[in-house]
């Protein structure tokens, strides 16, 4: 199968420094791939250079068969690679409706005003309120963004993820922040995307990845330590040494993956 996304030779240095070292990565389409690593592993970087938010020192970015390494970032995302970040990025003052009718409106390419609300468009909001279903939040669409909880503002920006039509996703530490019933409803709703949805997601939470994650890649010193299944990975020695200490790790790992 044709990898979605492809990452040849990766690099990313800040003058003596380099944060992402050659690094190569394919994701196939409608796989769910964690990206894990120690503290200061280079994820953050790697993630950003792939979105565009970073340029690449050297290698390249391949996106559907097409080499999108000197691509800005909204180029990208029009091409289907959308990331989302560590905090929410909505807007606080619109309704949950307004939010995802916006998302939609850019998709089909409908003009908008902010003084005008939103869900006049009768297409974006049935195309809104349809999103905002699969996520769980239909009932609150009418609530200001501002008044949602850490986990429900999160479950917003995935109904407005699925308004943009992406073919890939990336989720930099989508649960951070969340207590452990937002956790766990929302795993459940990342559980429930579609299959033709690829997702790409950085996050520290094991237990996490090891649920979601059909291959699981471990960045360490800015380098690709070990990828694979995520029993292989909770069962590398390499990986157990690099990531926390072996006997800290294994029992971290045996928490997480349940085995």
């Amino acid at each position: 199968m044709t990898p979605l996304l492809e990452l040849k030779g990766l690099t990313r240095s800040y003058g003596s420094l380099t944060a992402v070292d050659g690094v190569d990565l394919n994701v196939l389409p409608g796989e769910r791939h964690a990206l894990i690593g120690p503290n200061g592993a280079g994820k953050s970087t790697l993630f950003a250079t792939v979105a565009g938010t970073m340029r690449a020192t050297s290698g390249q970015v391949m996106f559907s068969g097409a080499d999108v390494t000197s691509l800005p970032e909204s180029e990208r995302a029009r091409r289907g690679m959308l990331r989302t970040y560590q905090h929410s990025s909505l807007f606080l003052n619109c309704t949950v409706l307004d939010n995802v009718a916006l998302a939609v409106q850019r998709v089909h390419k409908v003009a908008h005003r902010f003084d005008r609300a939103a869900w006049r468009f009768r297409q974006a909001e049935a195309e809104a309120h349809s999103h905002l279903e699969s996520v769980g939040l239909d009932d609150r669409a009418g609530t200001k963004a501002a008044a949602l909880s850490h986990g429900e503002r999160r479950q917003l920006e995935v109904a407005m993820v699925l308004a943009a039509q992406p073919s890939l996703v990336m989720f930099d530490e989508p649960t951070a922040g969340m207590s452990a019933a937002e956790t766990e409803r929302f795993v459940e709703l990342m559980q429930r995307l579609p299959d033709s949805l690829t997702l790409l997601i950085v996050e520290h939470d094991l237990d996490v990845v090891f649920r979601l994650a059909g291959r699981v890649t471990v960045l360490h010193l800015g380098r690709v330590l070990a990828s694979g299944p995520p029993e292989r990975i909770q069962a590398d020695e390499k990986v157990q040494q690099a990531y926390l200490g072996a006997a800290r790790t294994e029992d971290l790992f045996i928490e997480a993956g349940g085995s």
